[in-house]
């Protein structure tokens, strides 16, 4: 998924306010889908900085405790 791709998805989203959550994707984890992540934070590497010169990315990361943040 591209981040253009991305921005078109949540344009659609009525409620900006909501929580975004990650399911994991690994049938062959025996915890498959039990634990819930959530989406805390947003960095954006852009093409041309040091170690990426030939392509940029956006790092999204997250965990369990979504709580004990907001």
């Amino acid at each position: 998924m591209t981040v253009k791709e991305l921005l078109e998805l949540l344009e659609k989203v009525d409620d900006k306010d909501l929580p975004i959550r990650v399911l994991e994707n690994n049938p062959n984890n025996p915890e498959f889908n039990m634990t819930n992540y959530w989406l805390y934070d947003i960095e954006v590497v852009d093409t041309g900085t040091s170690g990426y010169e030939n392509s940029g990315e956006v790092i999204l990361t997250g965990g369990e405790w979504w709580h004990m943040i907001y």
